[in-house]
């Protein structure tokens, strides 16, 4: 059982999108690659939309969606039920209008609707970073391959219409579980595509250790993965995690488990690639399906107590990267109780949404303070959360 309704109610909406009549209907590929599974050991899929103008056809946005990951036998084995772990759910079509930066919906997403939108739904539960060739006991007879499935995404775009191979510009963006993805495979992607700019998004993906509320009325884990420090180094053995590679070798110089690399607090110092972070200072999902908290009496002093803490802890996680003399990263941090709630019109800070905080970024319109943003009122604050 997850530890509230709210946790599933968001796996839905990250693994089924917005459905919507804005976007274009996108088509399923299914991949050949033998080592891109699906959990259930299906193949995977990825949805592919080419440029509409011939000057953006060397610009991509690969979208790394979301729904979760799993570390226990039933809950894994629950997901090959449905899209989070069998191609034999997946659509048909997709409707692109819902992809935030991959979005075709150009009212909503004027700099990048142009571009070349790739779609990855995420099938493995492994934060699409799994390298599992064979289901074995000690996968319960599932495949955790997400890394292959992404590597085998590359390899057909690179034989695409408009082939990856000529990329410019390549924005890597992932929402909650695909966030998290985005860190283990940002300059995997950027030393595959030397001649690209690679700039890496995520949503809800910015994450440090999980800690267990403990006090009155806590919940029980869920059926999410346990991301306390002491339990990552099994999750990494478990997937056969691809992590960042210089934050592997730091982290097995020193003796310890590359498991850490799983999270990029711990991962963020070892990126080459630029990044630009867009995140709740407290996180529904994870305050909810992480760290065991009960949402039912969030306002009660214990409950509060845990929360201000855990968006101190948010805080000082995003520090490195609102450094005003690093360029190479962008925050947009809302004091907002929520996970993937961001849109082209709010959140907004400092009368800013995300999508105009990443322009100033990108585009090196502005100086570092119109696109290093985040809210300093206190807990859930802003009034434009949505």
């Amino acid at each position: 059982i997850m530890p509230s309704m709210t946790v599933q109610v968001f796996l839905i909406i990250l693994s089924c999108g917005v459905v919507g009549a804005l976007g274009a209907a996108v088509p399923l590929t299914m991949l050949s690659d033998p080592s891109a599974k699906c959990l259930d050991g299906t193949q995977a899929g990825y949805y592919a939309q080419f440029a509409s103008n011939p000057a953006d056809s060397n610009k991509w946005v690969i979208y790394l969606n979301g729904g979760g990951e799993c570390d226990s036998k039933d809950a894994c084995v629950s997901q090959t039920t449905n899209s989070l772990g069998s191609s034999k759910y997946f659509y048909p079509t997709y409707d692109a209008s819902s992809w935030f930066l991959g979005s075709d919906y150009c009212t909503n997403n004027p700099d990048f609707c142009g571009w070349n939108h790739a779609f990855d739904p995420y099938c493995t539960q492994d934060l699409h970073a799994g390298q599992r060739t064979e289901a074995t006991d000690d996968t319960w007879g599932l495949y955790f391959s997400g890394h292959h499935v992404f590597k085998a995404t590359l390899d057909a775009l690179d034989k695409s219409t408009n082939s990856l191979k000529d990329a410019t510009d390549i924005i890597l963006q992932g929402v909650s579980a695909g966030g998290i993805g985005v860190w283990m495979n940002l300059d995997y992607l950027a030393h595959r595509y030397p001649k690209a700019r690679v700039t890496g998004v995520t949503i809800a993906g910015h994450y440090f250790y999980a800690t267990y509320y403990n006090g009155t009325d806590h919940t029980n884990p869920g059926g999410m993965a346990d991301f306390r420090e002491s339990a990552l180094p099994s999750t990494y053995t478990l997937y056969d995690a691809f992590v960042d590679q210089t934050c592997k070798k730091a982290y097995e110089h020193k003796g310890e488990s590359a498991g850490a690399c799983m999270l990029s607090n711990n991962s963020f110092p070892f990126i080459e690639s630029d990044s630009f972070v867009i995140q709740a200072q407290t996180d529904q999902v994870v305050l909810t399906g992480h760290d065991c908290w009960p949402e039912n009496h969030m306002y009660e002093p214990e409950e509060q107590t845990f929360m201000n803490e855990w968006h101190n802890n948010m805080t000082v996680a995003l520090a490195p990267l609102m450094k005003s003399d690093n360029p190479r990263n962008g925050v947009f941090a809302a004091a907002c109780y929520t996970h993937t709630g961001f849109s082209s019109t709010k959140p907004l800070i400092q009368g800013l949404s995300y999508s105009q905080a990443f322009h100033n970024f990108y585009f090196n319109t502005t100086s570092p303070d119109q696109f290093k943003l985040s809210d300093d009122c206190g807990l859930m604050c802003n009034p434009t959360c949505m």
